[in-house]
Formats: structure tokens, sequence, C-alpha cells
């Protein structure tokens, strides 16, 4: 763990428990990310503290808000695999913190952030050093069809499997018919290599969608935050 800024002072113990509290779950499901550095808001408005802002590999940045009396928020110039910004917290008040999600994932190099409230005009860099640490792996899953036949999906809903490569939450998973999406299932959780089959209950828009013809065309889509897509399409007869 590194801190290359010199404003903490007193103001860790506001928001250690806090911290402490989101690493720990945040820890269980994605990795062993650590605290990395403090990216301060500047009490005038509307800049960053000039820094720098280093951390290790796998390390989860934090972003200060304390100094500012303006909402103000961290967000990745570049996208990630899931086209999303790359990294990013929460817009908070002035008073706040929060941690910046998908910083314990990224490689050695440096990364330009802005405020999504402010624009380009409040900006910094984020730079990881790739000399000590490991990368927490990005969420990675894969998404499957269980067999059966077009009666079934009619009946029940759509079966499907979901496994997790690696520790993945929250998972969402959307069944479409062409443009219209028949079936959503979201909020899930899954561990290292575990895996989940599930069943997801069409809508009032998917039973119509899917209630005429002999075959129908579905295609599946699994997404979870900062991990890329898996897709799946089957014809069902």
């Amino acid at each position: 763990m590194r801190h290359d800024v010199g404003l903490m002072g007193g103001m860790g113990s506001r928001f250690a428990l806090g911290l402490a509290v989101t690493l720990a779950v945040f820890g269980t499901l994605v990795g062993a990310a650590s605290a990395g550095t403090t990216i301060f808001a500047s009490a005038d408005c509307c800049n960053y503290e000039p820094g720098p802002y280093v951390q290790d590999l796998g390390d989860l940045a934090t972003f200060d808000n304390t100094l500012s009396t303006a909402p103000h928020d961290v967000r990745a110039n570049q996208l990630g695999p899931d086209g999303a910004p790359l990294f990013s917290s929460a817009v908070i008040s002035g008073g706040g913190t929060s941690t910046v999600r998908g910083t314990q994932y990224l490689k050695a190099g440096t990364y330009p952030f802005f405020c999504i409230i402010h624009g380009a005009s409040m900006s910094g860099d984020l730079t990881i050093d790739g000399s000590k640490g490991t990368a927490v792996p990005r969420p990675s899953i894969r998404v499957s069809f269980v067999k059966q036949k077009l009666r079934q999906i009619r009946k029940s809903g759509v079966r499907v499997k979901v496994t997790a490569v690696t520790a993945s939450t929250p998972v969402g998973i959307v069944a479409s018919k062409g443009k219209t999406k028949i079936a959503v299932k979201s909020g899930l959780s899954l561990g290292a290599g575990k895996s989940r089959t599930l069943t997801l209950p069409l809508s009032k828009v998917g039973r119509k969608a899917i209630s005429k013809g002999k075959t129908v065309q579905i295609k599946l889509k699994a997404t979870v935050p900062f991990g890329k897509p898996s897709t799946a399409s089957r014809k069902v007869r």
C-alpha cells in the first residue's frame, strides 16, 4: 500500500471504518484488493489536489471529497471491457468519500481521470506502479443454454447456466428475441469456479414475442461490471 499524497492528517479516521467494511465485502467477491492511494478534491472548486496519485497493482483507490462543498466524482477517460469507465467512484456531495471501483484490476501504467460534473477542466492522473503487488483478476463469466423445448420455455421461462471463471458480482443476464428483451435476471453473485443454473421468467412482452412459430432464435447476454460480456445464441424448436 502506498500513500503519495501528504494530506491525510487526521482525515483518515473519518472514512477508515466505512472503507474497511467496503473492502471486506469487495475482497470476498472480487479478490483481495488492499487500500491504495486517496484522490482528493480541492477545497477550491473545481479541481483535484495535484497529487501525485500512485499506487501498487491490485490496490483499490479512494476518492475523498471532504475538503470540498461541491459534488464531484472520479471517472476514467478510458472505457473497460464492459463498455463502462475503466474505473469510477460514486458522485458524492461535499464532505463525503467513495471507493474508486475498478482500480484493483489495472495493469501498470498511467490512467487519466475526470469529474463527470465538471468535465475535462477537473482532471488528473492515476499511476499504477508495476513493481509491487498483483492486479486482481477481472470478473469473468460464461453463459450457456440448458437444453429445453420451445413449449417448455413458453410455459416456464428460459433455462440458463452461468459460470464464474473468476469471482463476479453483480451478474446480470438478458434473454432476447431479436431486439426484444424477453427475460431478465440481475443481482447474481458467484464465487470463482462456481456455476448456477436458473430459470429466467418471461415478461409479458416476452411471452407475446415467442407465442407463435415452430422455432425461435434466442440470444443470451450476461454482464458483470469491469468484465467482458458473455453471449450465447440458440434456435429453439
